[in-house]
């Protein structure tokens, strides 16, 4: 009923996810890219603001749009982050940090104190991540479940799956901490983005899939069974996903 968006900016390239989301929280994968270039130069930042104007066809005659987008600016490019997403949250366009530790709020509420003066929302990174992989664990369709596309390249469920939980004494206490098992895993961070936009929102998504529920739609989108991602105007060239989905 809704879709989201999480982005990483890594020093050479930007990674970022369509999330669909629907009735108790179901999730649909849409996209997962990873697109090349330098964080420093205007252009690619233009890239992304096409790209966050896309449109989703769903078969009820209904184009979702992006409701809602975290963009981490913890890495070497903060203050880009700042300036791209300073005229841009009216849209909710976020700039979030990552925190880490135990019992975190999801999103906590923003400070401005930045060199930007923007709003920058604090991440429970753990938080999102213990959500995440209690849902990555359910294996049958319905509240909760993770959907991705068939064809999805392995390397992304390992980044996806690329940290536990370890258990680290200090001073005769112990604590959890979340440790990676293998140097990649920007999936993971990116869907963790995505998570974050989807609580910003700060919504009841059964409700919102009731109103949807009943919406009128005007035209059917043909074929139905395969949703179109449209991008936005003056470029008309459009891209179908795969109708098959399987759950991890």
């Amino acid at each position: 009923m809704l879709l989201t968006c999480g982005i990483d900016v890594q020093d050479d390239r930007f990674e970022r996810e369509f999330v669909g989301w629907g009735r108790d929280e179901g999730c649909w994968s849409l996209d997962y890219q990873v697109i090349y270039g330098d964080p420093s130069a205007p252009a690619i930042w233009n890239e992304r603001e096409d790209c966050l104007k896309q449109t989703y066809a769903h078969p009820k005659g209904v184009d979702l749009p992006i409701r809602a987008t975290s963009i981490d600016s913890g890495g070497h490019y903060t203050s880009a982050v700042y300036g791209f997403v300073k005229s841009r949250e009216a849209r909710r366009i976020f700039a979030i940090k990552g925190v880490g530790g135990e019992g975190r709020a999801l999103v906590s509420r923003p400070a401005k104190n930045n060199v930007g003066k923007v709003r920058l929302f604090p991440v429970g990174v753990d938080t999102a991540k213990e959500l995440l992989y209690g849902r990555l664990k359910i294996i049958d369709p319905g509240p909760g479940y993770c959907h991705f596309p068939e064809g999805r390249d392995d390397e992304y469920f390992r980044q996806l799956t690329g940290e536990k939980i370890v258990t680290k004494y200090s001073q005769g206490r112990a604590r959890r901490a979340w440790v990676k098992t293998r140097a990649r895993n920007e999936a993971l961070d990116v869907r963790v983005y995505a998570i974050a936009a989807f609580t910003l929102l700060n919504l009841n998504i059964n409700r919102v899939a009731q109103r949807f529920k009943n919406k009128q739609a005007v035209k059917p989108v043909e074929p139905i069974d395969e949703p179109i991602m449209r991008r936005p105007a003056p470029r008309k060239s459009s891209g179908g996903f795969v109708n098959s989905w399987r759950g991890y």
